[in-house]
């Protein structure tokens, strides 16, 4: 990009930006390592006429797939998790298009749109 390349300041803030996204992209992911994976499931079982609902958190752990019980006390915590782990990855995804933009952006310098790049 031509601002890019003439002007240094547009230059300094555009890695300035990079830098603080790849942070912040590494402190989410950091986070996220710690959270729960995996979606809340509830099962309902027929016994005696009654109908029984507990439930239970599922993921994938490398080929299996894992049903873990949850019980009622740790219930409230484990959503409130697994909605903290679904706003980090949404914050992640982003961070991850902003960085790839910003990463074009600064790789394009002196190269106009659509032109290719001599070797």
């Amino acid at each position: 990009m031509n601002v890019v390349e003439k002007d240094a300041v547009v230059s300094g803030m555009l890695n300035d930006e990079l830098r603080r996204c790849e942070e912040a992209l590494k402190a989410i992911l950091k986070a996220l390592a710690k959270l729960p994976r995996g979606s809340l499931r509830i099962r309902a079982k027929l016994y005696k006429d009654k109908k029984y609902e507990y439930h239970y958190l599922k993921y994938r752990d490398g080929d299996r797939i894992v049903n873990q019980h949850v019980s009622g006390s740790d219930l409230k915590e484990l959503k409130a998790k697994l909605s903290l782990r679904k706003k980090y990855e949404q914050e992640a995804q982003s961070y991850e298009k902003r960085i790839a933009y910003l990463k074009k952006i600064l790789s394009s310098k002196g190269n106009p749109r659509g032109a290719k790049k001599d070797k």
